[in-house]
């Protein structure tokens, strides 16, 4: 695998959706970090294991990666519209 297979070797990946703030969740980060115990909560995603580097169209993308790319979509309120899997200009692939 090369640099540009970052989350491809991953069996799992997190994202952390909240915090625990002394026992109490939340999504918002206070401003004084360090009067209180943080601990993140994270949802976890099953990882692709395989190279998504050769893929050119969103159909060639394993689909492990497209649920953890619209959890993402889904969370921010956006949605992705590139992926890049390598470091060449024609490895980008549009999610439109």
């Amino acid at each position: 695998m090369t640099k540009a297979d970052v989350l491809d070797v991953f069996e799992q990946l997190k994202i952390c959706i909240a915090y625990k703030l002394n026992g109490n969740e939340s999504t918002e980060i206070p401003f004084q970090m360090t009067r209180i115990n943080i601990d993140p909560v994270y949802r976890d995603f099953e990882g692709w294991n395989i190279s998504t580097s050769a893929a050119k169209s969103p159909s060639e993308l394993p689909d492990a990666m497209k649920q953890y790319v619209g959890f993402i979509n889904k969370e921010l309120g956006i949605n992705i519209q590139y992926i890049s899997n390598g470091p060449g200009r024609e490895q980008i692939v549009s999610l439109q």
